[in-house]
């Protein structure tokens, strides 16, 4: 069981590893491109059905939409903060309103009927 979460890590780690050397060689559209591919995901939906059925995928699916808004605040304000700050103090206040968004997103869909 520890053999596959270690080859799920490593997989996931290729995919970060990409978008890196891709975004330092300035290539940073096709960097950009690779780390919103869905293939993270997909692999993710293919892994949770695998281990958890067909509800367990849809639920991350769902989840994966309620804290869409959440990414794109973190990703918008990262863009406008990184040329005015530091990074570090940027990418922390970026990370910050994405956990604010995302709790208020979870706290409302909580509420829905």
């Amino acid at each position: 069981m520890g053999l596959k979460y270690f080859l799920y890590f490593l997989l996931g780690g290729c995919i970060v590893c990409l978008v890196s050397y891709f975004g330092a060689t300035k290539r940073t559209l096709l960097s950009s491109f690779i780390a919103t591919l869905p293939c993270l995901s997909l692999v993710t939906f293919i892994l949770i059905y695998k281990e958890g059925g067909m509800h367990a995928s849809v639920s991350y699916g769902k989840g994966l939409i309620l804290f869409t808004p959440a990414w794109l605040c973190y990703v918008g304000l990262a863009i406008f903060l990184l040329p005015r700050w530091e990074m570090w103090k940027a990418l922390s206040v970026s990370v910050m309103a994405y956990l604010l968004v995302a709790l208020v997103a979870k706290r409302l869909s909580e509420s829905l009927p």
